[in-house]
C-alpha cells in the first residue's frame, strides 16, 4: 500500500507493479541520465513544449543539486506516464508524483520497479491536487488519456498542496502542473509554500481559450503578484527555446493574444533570485514571430522566416495555417 504523505487515512491508495504482459518497457535515452519507463503501447510520450521543458530542467543541473541537497524535491502534478518525475527520479532528486488516473498510477508504479528508484525518495499520490478542502470528492471522466471533472465513474479525494506533509526542511526545486486547465486551482492549494519560499521554479501549461476563461485570465497575475514570480518565460511548442523574460508590455496582451489565436504554451517561474552562472539561454520573446504561432507565410518576412528555420523549422510550418 502506498500512502499520501497526508496524515489522512482517507488518502491513503493501493496500486500494483503490473505483470511483463501488461505494459511495453521503453528506454528514455534522449539525455543522461537514461532511464526505463513503461507504457502502454512501447512508444516514447511526446506532447508540445517537451522540448523547451528540457532545456529548463537541463539548465537547473539536477544531478548536481539534488546531490549537494538530497533534501530538494521535483513535484509532478499531472503526471501521467511520468517521464517529467521519472528524470528526476533517475537524478537523485526526491520526487512526489500527482496522478488520478488508476492505469497511470500502476504504469509509474512499474517504472519505479524498473528503475530500481528508492520508495522512500519516489511518492505517488493519487489525488486530485486542488484548492478545495482536502479529503473532498470530486468524480472525473476519463476520455482519451485526459481527464476531466463531470459526472463520470471515477470518484477522487482532493489534496491541498499546503496539506501535504512535505519532508521537514525540503524545499521544492521544480513544481511542474499539467492538469486539463486547472492549473489556478492547484496553485491556490500551495499559497503557504509559496509564501514560505519554498518553491524555488514553476512550469504550468497556460490554455487561456481552454474550460473557463475567468480563471485562466486570472493565472498569469496570480503567479506573478499573489506568487510572487521573480521573471516569466514562454516555452517553445516546438522547439528547444526559452522566450523571456516576459516583459509587462508583453504581460499586458499575453492572455487576449492567446485567447484571440487559440494558443498554448508553458509558462516558466521563477521564484529566487536569478543567478548570474545560469546556463539557462533565453530569447527575447516576440509575439509576431512566435513559432508556436504558426503564421501563414504572408504575414512573415523573409528574415523572420529565416529566424524560424534557424531554431530548428521546416518551411512546412508557414504552410495551411490561418493567423
Amino acid at each position: 500500500m502506498v500512502s499520501s504523505p497526508s496524515s489522512s487515512s482517507s488518502l491513503a491508495f493501493i496500486s500494483f507493479t503490473l505483470p511483463p504482459s501488461r505494459y511495453k518497457m521503453i528506454e528514455m535515452n534522449d539525455r543522461v541520465p537514461t532511464f526505463k519507463m513503461a507504457t502502454i503501447d512501447g512508444r516514447k510520450p511526446y506532447a508540445d513544449g517537451d522540448q523547451a521543458q528540457a532545456t529548463v530542467i537541463n539548465s537547473l543541473e539536477l544531478v548536481k543539486k539534488c546531490k549537494q541537497d538530497p533534501s530538494l524535491i521535483v513535484v509532478d502534478i499531472g503526471a501521467f506516464l511520468g517521464d517529467f518525475g521519472l528524470y528526476a527520479a533517475a537524478c537523485n532528486c526526491q520526487v512526489f508524483f500527482f496522478e488520478v488516473q488508476p492505469r497511470m498510477v500502476d504504469l509509474i508504479r512499474t517504472s519505479i520497479s524498473l528503475n530500481n528508484f528508492s520508495t522512500s525518495r519516489v511518492q505517488i499520490i493519487q489525488n486530485a491536487v486542488s484548492d478545495l478542502p482536502s479529503n473532498s470528492q470530486l468524480t472525473f471522466s476519463l476520455s482519451g488519456g485526459t481527464t476531466t471533472i463531470s459526472n463520470g465513474t471515477l470518484r477522487i479525494s482532493t489534496i491541498r498542496l499546503d496539506d501535504v506533509k512535505w519532508p521537514p526542511q525540503s524545499s521544492i526545486l521544480m513544481l511542474k502542473i499539467d492538469v486539463e486547465g486547472f492549473e489556478l486551482n492547484a496553485l491556490r492549494s500551495a499559497e503557504r509554500l509559496f509564501h514560505e519560499k519554498r518553491i524555488h521554479h514553476l512550469i504550468f501549461e497556460y490554455t487561456p481559450w481552454w474550460i473557463d476563461r475567468a480563471p485562466q485570465k486570472d493565472l498569469i497575475p496570480y503567479v506573478e503578484k499573489t506568487l510572487s514570480a521573480k521573471q516569466l518565460f514562454a516555452l517553445d511548442r516546438r522547439g528547444k527555446t526559452v522566450y523571456g523574460p516576459l516583459t509587462r508590455d508583453v504581460l499586458n496582451q499575453f492572455h487576449d493574444d492567446h485567447v484571440r489565436r487559440h494558443l498554448q504554451t508553458d509558462i516558466y517561474a521563477t521564484f529566487i533570485e536569478s543567478n548570474e552562472n545560469s546556463t539557462l539561454r533565453v530569447q527575447p520573446y516576440n509575439a509576431h514571430i512566435r513559432p508556436y504561432l504558426l503564421l501563414e507565410s504572408k504575414f512573415l518576412a523573409i528574415d523572420q522566416k529565416v529566424e524560424l528555420m534557424q531554431h530548428g523549422y521546416s518551411e512546412k510550418i508557414f504552410e495551411n495555417h490561418e493567423y
